[in-house]
């Protein structure tokens, strides 16, 4: 039985069509909005699809769906919600009446009957086909038992182990395919996936022994199984278009960019199920990945490729997100691309904002703060390069990131040839001195490695507050879209009773502390997200404060 997340998701669109936003491209300011008036706080980042019914485009009235429910909102009226579960059934009415002149008016509604026998009109939606309304829900009705709310967009580093090894060992099967062998051109784009995907040393360790041993290499519809069964429905096709991307990536690294003749990926699609439309989408992301790095390559040409690449993925019916999913090809993480992409103005416009999931929120808010700003100073060529930088700054940065793992496997493979040499008796001395020789080197790039991981951690440190200011945190992440950080904010502090002097006395208070042995991966990403929310900015604590006096 097909998933109710993934079949409204693909039939919504005959219900509505003007005014309709299917998640993960439904704008953060209607999602708020809707969840407010809707009340869905707690399903926000469920909402699979939302039909806005106002006149000018705040999402406050209307339909919303989740994986749960459907909940509508009239003007000027409480809303009505019902639980698929609880639905009896769905009929369309049409009326038509001639008044003493002859003037034909015409009554269309849906009504809702619950199974405890209560109901509901749904009426006077004007982008909505209420006959086609009514046959989605009976559909749902009759064809579905079970019925389960999802995250919407979630990035690939976010998602389960088992699933990325999986997804990069497709990769590798990919590069033995075409001549037998990973070379060093594979090699490091997948080193670099490994990287930007967050894969656990344990993990790369396995993924290092499943490309040095050819004659193991697991059946590929095992591998795509293993992907379907670890992944969750609404991000499958995510996941696949992510993977089709990162295949013609590495491809196309050896072969001169060209993506012509790709034996490996015709002989497989019918497991991918990747149409001509979403490959072309797929080749013009990674043709643009590729001219960032390209000195005169500006903000501007950037803004506009992105742009017109958003504008094509939705003709095609593809998230620019998902194509994303796994980061940029050059090299840069999903929470990194996203973080770029709000400062060149772009984050919420193209869906990017929803891939803010766990910790991978950290790149949430700066679009409004970055907007406020250019308003104010202007955007002169050195801010246009600045911004540029940042993008660039975090290739740097996953490359670093993918030398130090580099560094951690040469260690591991020397213990090991030396664990070998020492079993079988070997005695030749010039043996001896140069694995002891290759043993020293990598254990002094092991320590600079951590001494340069523990330095950044401290910097990110710095960044963020050693006691939370929990009314501030609270006054920040106010809206229904923002709750997620601060459960993730919260997540990394504790409570503490400490004792510290007040108008000259001794009193014992209670104190959230942040809390000892975070990773440097997730410092880093807790102090973007306490810059994104403006913590240490009072105009943003002002503006939160404002927003909850008049909200």
């Amino acid at each position: 039985m097909q998933n109710i997340n993934v079949f409204i998701k693909d039939n919504i669109n005959q219900v509505a069509n003007k005014g309709l936003h299917i998640a993960p491209d439904i704008p953060e300011k209607k999602l708020n909005n809707a969840a407010k008036s809707m009340c869905l706080h707690d399903a926000v980042g469920s909402v699979i699809a939302l039909i806005d019914n106002t006149v000018f485009g705040s999402g406050k009235d209307g339909l919303a769906f989740t994986g749960e429910k459907m909940v509508y909102k009239p003007a000027f009226q409480s809303p009505e919600m019902v639980n698929f579960s609880d639905l009896e059934t769905a009929e369309y009415v049409r009326s038509v009446t001639t008044n003493d002149k002859g003037k034909e008016k015409i009554t269309e509604y849906t009504t809702i009957t619950k199974k405890d026998g209560s109901t509901f009109k749904v009426e006077h939606i004007s982008e909505c086909n209420l006959e086609k309304l009514a046959e989605l829900l009976n559909t749902i009705n009759s064809q579905f038992d079970t019925f389960e709310e999802e995250n919407q967009l979630v990035a690939l580093s976010e998602m389960p182990e088992e699933l990325k090894v999986a997804y990069l060992k497709v990769i590798v099967n990919m590069a033995y395919s075409d001549d037998g062998e990973v070379d060093k051109d594979e090699f490091a784009q997948i080193l670099l996936l490994m990287t930007r995907l967050e894969l656990s040393s344990e993990s790369r360790f396995a993924l290092r022994e499943y490309i040095t041993t050819t004659s193991e290499l697991e059946n590929l519809e095992s591998l795509m199984q293993t992907i379907d069964e670890t992944c969750t429905p609404s991000h499958n096709k995510s996941v696949k278009i992510s993977l089709v991307k990162d295949l013609f990536s590495v491809f196309m690294s050896v072969n001169n960019g060209q993506h012509e003749n790709f034996a490996f990926f015709k002989d497989n699609n019918y497991l991918f199920n990747i149409s001509d439309n979403e490959v072309e989408l797929i080749i013009d992301a990674l043709k643009l990945d590729f001219k960032m790095l390209n000195d005169d390559f500006s903000d501007d040409a950037l803004s506009r490729g992105l742009k017109e690449l958003g504008a094509k993925a939705g003709a095609v019916g593809v998230p620019l997100a998902a194509v994303y999913l796994s980061g940029s090809v050059v090299g840069m993480s999903a929470a990194g691309l996203t973080s770029g992409l709000a400062t060149l103005g772009l984050g919420g416009a193209l869906g990017f904002s929803s891939m803010a999931t766990g910790i991978g929120v950290a790149v949430l808010l700066g679009v409004g703060a970055y907007k406020g700003i250019k308003h104010l100073t202007g955007a002169n060529e050195l801010d246009k390069t600045k911004r540029r930088e940042l993008m660039l700054n975090e290739v740097i940065k996953q490359t670093q990131a993918t030398v130090s793992h580099l560094m951690e496997d040469i260690n591991f493979i020397t213990i090991k040839l030396n664990e070998t040499i020492l079993s079988h008796g070997a005695q030749d001395e010039k043996v001896k001195l140069l694995l002891q020789k290759v043993k020293l080197l990598t254990s002094a790039g092991n320590v600079l490695t951590q001494k340069g991981d523990a330095t950044q951690s401290k910097c990110f440190k710095l960044k963020c507050p050693k006691e939370l200011n929990h009314e501030k945190l609270q006054s920040l992440t106010r809206e229904a879209t923002k709750q997620q950080i601060y459960t993730i904010i919260m997540s990394f502090y504790e409570e503490k009773t400490i004792e510290r002097e007040q108008d000259g006395e001794t009193v014992t208070v209670k104190v959230l502390t942040l809390k000892q042995d975070i990773s440097t991966l997730d410092m880093e990403k807790l102090a973007k997200i306490f810059e994104a929310i403006g913590y240490f900015k009072a105009a943003d604590v002002i503006k939160g404060k404002l927003s909850g006096i008049f909200s």
